[in-house]
């Protein structure tokens, strides 16, 4: 029954072009629309690689000083503060400090020796590879010994991997001039998203290999470190970390500092808010879901006018089958089934239209849920399990049920009312 009823929709479309191309259009602009939504808060939200842990992730990226003398400061961690207070948390499972100034016009040489090619460079520890979840091609991560030591080895992608050597394999004990300072490559990984600002780069190594590393600033706390942290209750890290900051406050008299009940959790990080502000994913949330009824509510408006008019049209059709004994169910869900077709089809060219405005605005449209003070001109990368979820295919096909029934089931089911023998009048 159901291929037949595909079987009429698609004769009733070719023989109702405009109608089709219209409704069709319809569609695909409200689909395209919510579906960059749902890729948004996919990307934002869901466990893609390599930040396969985020439900249980927190961050601790900023630091407040208060001097008694009068003086204030706001920056990032101290080596010192990441040593001393956040390495040491018993309730976290794994703890990473790493690096986290730009690091802007970094290089490594090229192969042939003269020219150099720009990186990302994240000076870090090994465990941040027991949090984030890169797949080594080959090789492994750098060893706690190599930090200690400052010893100057490194983890590279195998993008840069292969600008370098042409190829992935046989890369490890090969040398990397990095600012024209040799490093041994100990692993490739496989690259991620620098949509992933925490986890991305195109070159890891240990922090120690930089001079200045355990420099302070303003204040003892304050350097250009950050941490992440996976815990299955970040809420008792929130208090570790606030009693062993309150005990460092007690015993200093000319400093007293602010931690912002850090860590954060990964949703408060992802959508922009600084640590310091208040934050509710169920408010973000509730916020853009009225956006979201509004994106589907106006355009189905829209169809449903246009499917009244045509069901007024087809009233003598329909009683006709009336007559001939199709019950109102059977002919309410041909109805249904006619306009789904059509629905499907603007569906998937939204979903196409969405993927395509993505990628031409270089993911930048993903930072557009972001908090009023986030940086919004980020140039970001996207990867295609970004694009190809399942989750994100399934989010679309909801979309076109909800728009389908919202646009016909009401004018088709109040035209079926209409008894036989007024409908055939009006043939």
């Amino acid at each position: 029954m159901i291929k037949q009823y595909f079987k009429q929709a698609w004769r009733m479309m070719r023989q109702n072009k405009l109608f089709s191309a219209i409704y069709i259009g319809g569609t695909a602009i409200a689909i395209a629309t919510t579906t960059v939504f749902a890729v948004i808060y996919y990307v934002k939200l869901a466990p893609i690689y390599p930040e396969y842990q985020r439900g249980r992730t927190g961050y601790v990226t900023l630091v407040a000083c208060d001097m008694k003398s009068g003086a204030y400061g706001q920056g990032q961690l101290g080596y010192s503060f990441v040593r001393d207070y956040l390495y040491p948390l018993k309730s976290a499972e794994c703890v990473s400090g790493f690096m986290g100034t730009s690091w802007d016009n970094n290089f490594v040489v090229a192969s042939d020796g003269l020219s150099t090619i720009p990186v990302d460079l994240k000076p870090t520890d090994p465990a941040f590879f027991d949090i984030y979840g890169y797949d080594f091609l080959e090789g492994a991560p750098f060893s706690q010994t190599d930090l200690d030591n400052g010893v100057r080895r490194a983890v590279i992608t195998d993008v840069l991997a292969n600008k370098l050597f042409g190829t992935t394999g046989d890369v490890v004990g090969k040398t990397v001039s990095l600012n024209y300072a040799d490093f041994e490559v100990t692993g490739v990984v496989r690259a991620g998203s620098t949509i992933n600002k925490f986890s991305y780069a195109d070159i890891f190594t240990p922090y120690t290999t930089y001079t200045g590393y355990d420099n302070l600033f303003f204040c003892s706390p304050m350097g250009v470190f950050r941490a992440v942290i996976v815990a299955d209750d970040i809420e008792a890290v929130q208090a570790e970390l606030a009693e062993a900051v309150r005990k460092y406050n007690s015993s200093q008299d000319e400093e007293e500092v602010e931690i912002y009940n850090q860590p954060s959790v990964h949703a408060k990080e992802a959508f922009g808010f600084w640590p310091g502000q208040e934050f509710s994913l169920g408010e973000v949330v509730r916020k853009n879901l009225i956006i979201l009824l509004v994106l589907l509510l106006v355009p189905a408006l829209n169809l449903s006018g246009m499917i009244s008019g045509r069901m007024e049209m087809r009233s003598a059709e329909l009683g006709v089958r009336k007559s001939f004994g199709a019950t109102r169910g059977k002919l309410l869900w041909q109805v249904v089934w006619e306009n789904f077709l059509m629905t499907l089809i603007g569906g998937a060219i939204g979903l196409l239209i969405s993927w395509g405005v993505i990628y031409a605005t270089s993911g930048t449209i993903l930072q557009i849920l972001n908090s009023h003070d986030a940086l919004l001109s980020v140039e970001s990368t996207i990867t295609p399990d970004m694009m190809f979820s399942p989750w994100v295919f399934l989010i679309a096909l909801v979309l076109c049920l909800v728009l389908n029934l919202m646009a016909a089931l009401v004018p088709a089911w109040w035209s079926l009312r209409r008894p036989i023998v007024q409908s055939l009048k009006e043939k």
